[in-house]
């Protein structure tokens, strides 16, 4: 029921108002009183909170005009409805200044009363289904949102290249107009995992100085980048420091836990984000692999840079599914193992794949938030123990790596359908409307560049090929029936042109729709 308020110093012209609503709107609005001056009215209004307010202009003590300023400073949703007997343009003026719905000349008829409240009920409803619509939008968004920037922080963390257009994209999904920036990295150096709850109080915490911070869960480091123009001064404020300090006493105090903090050079520019993560990592003391395998390649690999570089590409291009990417990335491995070890010693080079092997499903362990049970180490060492060739084992090693992609497709699969389900079921039934993948990626609160990218990943097939397999497909069945024209089944499936419907249909099938009807 809509909540409406009287405000008319004449008790008969309040008896003749109720009864026109009882008689007309007794299912849908509610009177909730009555008052007879200005003041009453503003008093009235601020505790119940009416919907719509009936507010006669000459009042004692207020003018109507005047308590509808207030009301509306106060409670910008309520509606009113301007009552008067006195067609003045002054007046006129000031209710168009404060945003009045209607304006009703006295004396009016039954019909002018009920369609002005009509109308003002059509824009509540309005109102409210945006509003509703909104919430589901802000709802979804919040759900989707920590994903699209867990998928960002790992690309630029596994050193996959950002182009300009999908940078720009994450730019706009997070409403980031800076374009400068500097990375954060916090790090656990002991075994104990960060968990989302870790990020969130973070974040809360840099929200304080930084109201734009993407940033995720990433190989047990919290990754995070936070964007403004004065992002400078900021990071070597006080304040700031005060801010990190705090952050690592509270993990000490509540969770026991030691956090180690680093932080990026301010930085400007898409081709500085994996650089500015690079430094913060280093500073924040990260460590790699297995120690000893460590240090012999921190010491000797000059044309990876250090360990946790070889480490995180290889594992990101595992995670990203690149295969060609990860076999790559072995090679050059199995060139900088040769080359400390100073001979072709297949025993030392098992060892050192081995080591590689586990520190890659431990990130995917990580990545995926679970054990990955389905790997055995022991059925890969006793494929390597008879191994003498180093092609051999760079095959062996080449399988391996393919087998946990495959495992990496299936958990991203799992984690997609829902949302490639809802987009399905929306097209299924609005195929006969203007369907885009903009409007889609609207309906479901994320990025076009996105949604396209998973969808086609999940389904074999992109979006607008999707759309016209579900009309076309409507059509024909539609046309085995025979019930229908050409020209009705084209409108139906959301063609206005029946010409360009035919040519579709003939694309799609290799025939024409008459010729579909002969079948």
């Amino acid at each position: 029921m809509i909540k409406l308020l009287i405000a008319e110093d004449e008790a008969l012209e309040r008896k003749a108002l109720r009864f026109l609503l009882e008689k007309y709107f007794s299912q849908s609005i509610e009177v909730v009183g009555e008052v007879n001056n200005g003041r009453d009215a503003v008093d009235i209004s601020l505790l119940l909170k009416p919907q719509i307010i009936l507010m006669d202009i000459h009042m004692p003590i207020m003018e109507g005009l005047e308590a509808c300023s207030i009301i509306k400073e106060n409670y910008s949703q309520t509606e009113f409805i301007i009552l008067t007997a006195f067609n003045y343009f002054d007046y006129a003026k000031k209710a168009i200044h404060i945003g009045v719905s209607d304006y009703l000349l006295k004396p009016f008829s039954n019909d002018e009363f009920v369609n002005s409240i009509n109308k003002v009920i059509s824009k509540i409803n309005t109102k409210n289904l945006i509003e509703n619509k909104n919430n589901q939008l802000k709802e979804t968004y919040n759900k989707i949102s920590p994903y699209v920037e867990k998928q960002m922080v790992e690309s630029i963390a596994y050193g996959v290249t950002l182009t300009e257009d999908q940078f720009n994209e994450y730019r706009n999904i997070f409403e980031i107009d800076s374009s400068k920036f500097c990375c954060l990295v916090f790090n656990l150096n002991e075994k104990k995992l960060f968990d989302e709850n870790s990020i969130v109080l973070i974040k809360n915490r840099l929200n304080i100085l930084f109201p734009r911070i993407i940033g995720g869960l990433c190989l047990n480091d919290i990754i995070l980048f936070v964007f403004d123009e004065s992002v400078g001064s900021k990071i070597l404020s006080r304040e700031f420091k005060n801010l990190l300090d705090d952050l690592r006493l509270e993990f000490k105090s509540n969770y026991d836990i030691t956090v180690s903090i680093g932080t990026s050079a301010v930085n400007d520019g898409l081709n500085q984000l994996y650089l500015a993560y690079k430094e913060a990592k280093r500073c924040s003391g990260s460590v790699g692999i297995d120690t000893q395998l460590g240090s012999k390649l921190q010491t000797n690999i000059s044309t990876v840079g250090s360990v946790n570089e070889v480490n995180n590409i290889l594992s990101g291009k595992v995670i990203k599914e690149d295969l060609n990417g990860a076999i790559i990335e072995l090679d050059t491995i199995l060139s900088d193992l040769l080359i400390i070890d100073g001979s072709s010693n297949p025993v030392v080079l098992k060892k050192m794949l081995l080591h590689i092997i586990d520190s890659v499903i431990e990130d995917i362990n990580k990545f995926t938030g679970k054990d990955f049970k389905d790997f055995s180490k022991d059925k890969v060492l006793e494929e390597l123990i008879n191994l003498k060739k180093i092609s051999e084992l760079k095959n062996c090693v080449s399988l391996v790596l393919k087998d946990l992609i495959t495992y990496i497709s299936s958990y991203k699969r799992s984690k997609n359908i829902d949302v490639v389900e809802k987009v399905k079921e929306y097209i299924e039934n609005n195929y006969m409307n203007d369907v885009s993948l903009d409007n889609l990626a609207h309906y479901i609160s994320m990025s076009s560049f996105y949604l396209s990218r998973i969808f086609s990943k999940v389904e074999g097939t992109n979006i607008k090929e999707y759309i016209i397999k579900i009309r076309m497909e409507k059509a024909k069945s539609m046309l085995i029936e025979g019930k229908k024209s050409v020209k009705q089944i084209s409108l139906e499936v959301g063609y206005l042109d029946q010409n360009y419907f035919s040519k579709a249909f003939k694309k799609y099938t290799n025939i024409s729709p008459k010729e579909y009807c002969n079948l």
